[in-house]
Parts: C-alpha cells; sequence; structure tokens
C-alpha cells in the first residue's frame, strides 16, 4: 500500500485547514513531502514563499541550547563570530511575541517533550514562513495552554500565513480550522468546510464507521497495591515534592496537571530510574531508591513513559524484537514471534508485519506497540505516562479500553495525562497537581472539570 496515494489538497493564505485521518493513513508523510523532506513518485507541489514544518517527531540536537536550536545556521554574527547575546535576546523577544515560553540557555536534552516542542516551533517561526505545516502541535500542550497556542496560530492566519494543522484532536479542528480534510489509507475520503460538518461526522470518516466504545468498567473488589507517603523526587527540571497517594489493585487514579509540574519526576521515581526520598510500598514491599528498573520489572510493574522514541523503542529494530524488550528472558524461542502477532492483533498494528523496522511506522503504531508490549505481560501495576499521545481517536479508544480491562484483571493503573477528557473517560479516582504538589481529589462520581481545571492553573 502506498503511503500516499493520488492525494490532491490546496491551501489557502489567512486559513487553518486541518488534515485527520487514521494512524497510518498518509497524513505526516503527505506533510514531509510538502515540505521537500521526502520525494514523491509522481505529482507535483507548488507553494509560494518559505514552506515550514513542525515535526511530530522533534529534529533538535539534544545537546545544543534553546538558542542554538532556534536559530541553527541563522544566528547573528559580530564580525567572524556569533554574537551570542544577540541571539539570546532574538530567541526571547521571539517566544514572547508567539507566547511559547522557553530558557534560551536551556539544554534541549534536559526539556520535557512540551518545552521542546515549544522550540520546534520557534525555529520555524524564526524562518517567517508564508506556509506552515504544524504535525500534531499540540500533542504535548495541557488544555490551558492549547486556546494560547491556537491563539498564536490564528494570529498568523490573520498575517497571511497559509497553515495546515495535522491532528487527531476534533473538539481543535471543530474549534480552530476553517477547513478540514480527511485522508484514510492515503487517500482524501473527504473534505469540508469546517463549519458544515461535526465531530461525529468526521470521526466516521477517518475510521470508516462507529468509533468504538469504551471497555465496560467491572465491579473489582481492591486493596491498596502501591502506597506512596512523603515521596519527594528529582528528574531533569521535573520536581516531586512530599506526595502522599494511593492505588489500590483494580483501580484506575488519574493524574491531572498541566506538563512541567513534577509528573515526570513521579513517573521515573516509580520505574526505578530516579533517586527519591520518602516511602514507596508495592504489594507490601518496601522499594528503595536502590532497586533498579530490572528488580520492578520482576515485581510486575510497568511503565508507559512520555517518549516513546527515545525511551521505549529502539527504532533501527524490528516490530517482533521491539515486542520482546525486556521480556527475552522470559519469552524465550518458542513464544517469541507469537508476542508480537498477539500484541498486533490486540492493537491492530499497521501495517501487520513483525519484520516492519519500527522507524518507519507512524507514531501512532510505534505507541500501539509500546502500550502493547507494557499491557502483555500482566503487569500488577501500569504507570501509564500520555499513553494516547499522538494517536487517532479509533486508536486511542482501543488504548483506553486495554488499560480498562486491565484494570478490571485485577492491575492497578496510575494514569498520568494532560488530556482531561481521557482521565474523566477513564479514572476511577483523579489526583490533581500543580507546582509540584498533589493539590486535589476527586472520586469518579464527585468529578468537577472546573474546580479541577482551577487547582491545576494552581488556584486553590
Amino acid at each position: 500500500m502506498q503511503a500516499v496515494d493520488g492525494v490532491d489538497l490546496e491551501l489557502q493564505p489567512g486559513e487553518i485547514h486541518a488534515l485527520v485521518g487514521e494512524n497510518g493513513a498518509g497524513k505526516s508523510t503527505l506533510a514531509a513531502i510538502a515540505y521537500g523532506a521526502v520525494r514523491s513518485d509522481d505529482g507535483s507541489v507548488e507553494a509560494v514563499g518559505v514552506v515550514g514544518l513542525v515535526h511530530q517527531h522533534f529534529k533538535l540536537i539534544e545537546r545544543l541550547r534553546v538558542w542554538e536550536n532556534v536559530l541553527l545556521n541563522r544566528e547573528p554574527r559580530r564580525g567572524w563570530a556569533i554574537d551570542v547575546d544577540a541571539a539570546r535576546e532574538r530567541v526571547r523577544a521571539l517566544s514572547a511575541s508567539y507566547g511559547l515560553a522557553v530558557d534560551p540557555d536551556a539544554l534541549v536534552e534536559t526539556l520535557p517533550v512540551g518545552i521542546k516542542q515549544r522550540v520546534e516551533l520557534l525555529r520555524e517561526l524564526d524562518r517567517e514562513p508564508s506556509v506552515l505545516l504544524l504535525d500534531e502541535p499540540t500533542a504535548s500542550l495541557a488544555p490551558t495552554e492549547i486556546a494560547s497556542f491556537f491563539t498564536t496560530v490564528g494570529d498568523l492566519a490573520k498575517r497571511g500565513t497559509a497553515i495546515m494543522v495535522v491532528t487527531h484532536k476534533l473538539a481543535e479542528v471543530i474549534a480552530y480550522s476553517q477547513r478540514v480534510t480527511v485522508m484514510r489509507a492515503g487517500r482524501v475520503v473527504a473534505s469540508h468546510l469546517t463549519s458544515e460538518t461535526s465531530a461525529d461526522e468526521i470521526a466516521r470518516e477517518m475510521v470508516g464507521g462507529e468509533v468504538p466504545a469504551l471497555a465496560a468498567r467491572a465491579s473489582v473488589a481492591t486493596a491498596p497495591l502501591l502506597e506512596v507517603r512523603g515521596l519527594s523526587a528529582r528528574s531533569g527540571t521535573s520536581v516531586l515534592d512530599d506526595a502522599t497517594f494511593e492505588v489500590r489493585a483494580g483501580e484506575i487514579v488519574g493524574v491531572a496537571g498541566i506538563e512541567g509540574n513534577g509528573q515526570t519526576a513521579l513517573s521515573d521515581a516509580l520505574a526505578g530510574v530516579a533517586a527519591f526520598t520518602g516511602e514507596l510500598v508495592f504489594a507490601g514491599t518496601l522499594l528503595r531508591a536502590s532497586d533498579t528498573p530490572a528488580s520492578r520489572l520482576a515485581r510486575g510493574i510497568r511503565v508507559i513513559p512520555q517518549d516513546r522514541r527515545h525511551e521505549a523503542l529502539v527504532l533501527d529494530w524490528n516490530v517482533r524484537d521491539n515486542v520482546a524488550l525486556g521480556r527475552q528472558r522470559t519469552l524465550g524461542l518458542a513464544k517469541y514471534a507469537g508476542a508480537a502477532r498477539e500484541v498486533i492483533e490486540r492493537f491492530d498494528v499497521r501495517p501487520p508485519n513483525p519484520d516492519a523496522i519500527v522507524a518507519a511506522l507512524s507514531g501512532g503504531n510505534q505507541q500501539k506497540i509500546v502500550v502493547g508490549r507494557t499491557l502483555a505481560s500482566s503487569p500488577k501495576l501500569v504507570v501509564a505516562y500520555q499513553p494516547t499521545r499522538g494517536i487517532d481517536i479509533g486508536a486511542a479508544a482501543l488504548v483506553q479500553s486495554r488499560l480498562i480491562e486491565a484494570r478490571n484483571a485485577g492491575a492497578g493503573v496510575l494514569l498520568i495525562s494532560f488530556e482531561l477528557d481521557e482521565i474523566f473517560a477513564t479514572a476511577d479516582r483523579v489526583l490533581v497537581i500543580a507546582n509540584g504538589k498533589f493539590v486535589g481529589s476527586f472520586d469518579r462520581a464527585g468529578i468537577d472539570r472546573g474546580r479541577i481545571g482551577a487547582l491545576m492553573a494552581g488556584n486553590a
């Protein structure tokens, strides 16, 4: 199957054009062809002025600073030397003018995913493109940041920039775009003025039918599985301070918060890759900061990390070998191939080929592999950090259903997500985190969106 097959698409100056479709539909490939990063076999691309592309998978140099990445090959100079002060000020002014706060001197490798996304966007904005292609630009932004982001994008459109947004978030399509094109299996299957369609109609066009409902929530007898007492931890710039909570067996606990408020430190402490103080008690056993990640795996703790490409996958390996990661000793040769087939079938990985190289798959299909591998080994505790980041509406419902099924089977799930709708749809309890501290707790029956949003923003 061709990644892109006979697609006709036109972007107009001053218009936000949404491009949607299932994972593997060809959206990112089309954007890369339009940008000039991928060569097409047939057809043509015509554009007036500079074309910019903000990649879903960032093209940043991790060991350089923010200003070095933003201004690479365009640095202001004083004679033969780079004018570092002028470069820093240029990035500060650029970030202020677009409402995308960054520290020009921060090393990119220390930044969370959401801030890296800002750096990628600022690099393209500095080039003053007349056509701007945005591939999953809000995948790592908190709800409070998305409106601000689209205000920035709307201002660009008002200046005459033609903008294409590749996204899976249909609420954003309806709220912010003027036109929407739907792709499936490499082809355009529908195109609408946004004002003349609906999220439900777009969803049906994306998946070729009705979006599957979430798995039913079974009644599960629960007992404390994970007990967290006075936990403080640091991972890079992420800081967690004096957290106390518990996760019961057969329960999904959602952690709601704006990115950068201690979630990474929490996840890394539970995974065994960050030092901590305080107490972690899992299944009645005290976990120590010196315990290795392998020992956590052996006890049944599994983590879906926030950055699949750097923390979960070996991109040059095939699907079969990635599914086996961390389980090579327990799988054995007899079960090796079967494990990959099971993940491919249960999570609808496309293409359904265990020999496919993971780097060649779409981001959503890469994420399915990570989630499938995590849940395939009957974990006792799952720490799921943004498990549906960058995947389409049908795949997100599938992943959420699999998490609910794990919960129904008696696993405890700690769901860290910046998507409130995801937390509200799946969680039995919701904890709110702000400024590295837990500031609120809500049972499922007592969820209050307005109150949770205020607590996330630091308004007690």
